[in-house]
């Protein structure tokens, strides 16, 4: 206040509310970068880099499943049943592996190994609940290192 009673604003208050604004951003910013890093990491599946180099090779084995006339389809019960076929028929003695993903949740994510049960199906008992969400898999024969990949929604 100055000696006739009226408000003035001096050097000192633009500071301490430059102070005081850019303090509040700076704090608000914090609080939201430690929330996202915590919630999701930033990587929604492993090896991204090594995935993304490998990419070529995952459209020539997609270009090879098709000209073989590979396909999957899947039911669930209560297990979780995948049946593999390709054009001469069903496909047996396959290693067989799901894995479960919710988005987001990279942690969430749940990997099944499927038991061949004969004529091309391949099934596993869930030993978690399966509410949603969408799965990929993976099949391949032992020893050999073409995969046929195939996905689906829940």
């Amino acid at each position: 206040m100055s000696k006739d009673g009226t408000f003035r604003i001096k050097g000192w208050h633009v500071l301490a509310g430059f102070i005081a604004f850019f303090g509040l951003i700076i704090a608000v910013n914090a609080v939201f970068v430690i929330q996202a890093t915590r919630s999701f990491p930033g990587e929604s599946f492993e090896r991204p880099y090594e995935r993304g180099v490998r990419y070529n090779e995952k459209l020539q084995a997609r270009r090879r499943a098709d000209a073989e006339g590979w396909q999957a389809s899947f039911t669930r019960d209560d297990d979780f049943v995948v049946s593999i076929v390709n054009a001469q028929g069903p496909v047996d003695g396959l290693e067989v592996d799901l894995v479960f993903k919710w988005a987001g949740q990279p942690d969430g994510d749940k990997k099944l190994r499927l038991t061949g049960i004969g004529d091309g199906q391949y099934q596993a008992g869930a030993p978690f609940t399966l509410k949603g969400g969408r799965f990929e898999g993976a099949a391949r024969r032992p020893g050999d290192l073409w995969v046929f990949e195939f996905g689906g929604q829940l």
